[in-house]
């Protein structure tokens, strides 16, 4: 995975979304909140690491501006993790 910096903004709009969650009736997340872009699954098999590192670890990109975002849900089989898109939300 790759973290998101600066995260500030993220972190307030996950504590939005939590609170409207909680208000919805469901319990609060107890995990720490880490923003992050998922960029490789390995899975339970053995990987070579270290030279995927080499290859992939000088990963940058300049800052953006985001439209919208979007919530997905994930699950993993034996085939791997699918994801389904289930809202797309507008930023404003």
């Amino acid at each position: 995975w790759a973290g998101v910096t600066p995260h500030d903004q993220v972190a307030a709009l996950h504590r939005k979304v939590d609170h409207a969650l909680v208000r919805a009736g469901l319990a609060p997340e107890t995990r720490a909140f880490l923003p992050h872009i998922t960029l490789a699954r390995f899975g339970r098999r053995e990987v070579a690491l270290e030279p995927f590192l080499q290859a992939n670890g000088g990963l940058s990109s300049t800052p953006f501006r985001m439209e919208w975002f979007a919530l997905y849900e994930s699950s993993i089989g034996h085939g791997g993790a699918s994801y389904t898109l289930i809202e797309r939300y507008p930023l404003g």
